[in-house]
């Protein structure tokens, strides 16, 4: 059951390696009067709860998701325009925003409908070197996985 993958996201802080499996699209909380499309990867598909822990949070800011130690976190205008890159992996919990004077994080999206795709790399030097990579092709899902989906309803 080999299939293309719409989605594929790495960080590697000082040499350790994160690999994420499952990358989803979503609409984030309005932060002032602008919307944010928000792409976030983790090592495991998100249960509802997480699902709604993202969509609650402030789309820019960095959050403990129940049960997840690791996720990467781009955060876009409805434009396409890379906001914010945040995450916690590796042993680094970082937040940098996206800014014409630093040339150390770079993406872009295209939203079309409720289709957005897109990339992001951060290449950060120094002491604490990060580098992070995520691709995109995804829907933006507006519902929370159910977490019963996959199980046979019980019979009564």
């Amino acid at each position: 059951m080999a299939q293309a993958t719409p989605a594929q996201a790495s960080l590697s802080v000082q040499g350790r390696l994160t690999v994420y499996n499952s990358v989803v699209a979503l609409r984030g909380k309005k932060t002032s009067t602008d919307k944010r499309i928000v792409v976030i990867a983790t090592s495991k598909p998100l249960t509802a709860n997480q699902f709604r822990q993202v969509q609650e949070a402030d789309a820019e800011e960095t959050m403990t998701l129940e049960s997840y130690p690791s996720y990467i976190k781009a955060s876009f205008k409805e434009d396409g325009t890379l906001r914010y890159l945040v995450g916690d992996g590796g042993g680094a919990v970082f937040s940098k925003k996206a800014e014409p004077s630093q040339t150390f994080l770079q993406g872009k999206a295209t939203i079309t409908g409720d289709r957005v795709r897109g990339e992001v790399t951060l290449n950060e030097p120094g002491d604490y070197a990060k580098v992070a990579k995520l691709t995109f092709d995804l829907p933006i899902v507006t519902e929370a996985p159910t977490d019963q989906a996959a199980k046979p309803a019980a019979p009564k």
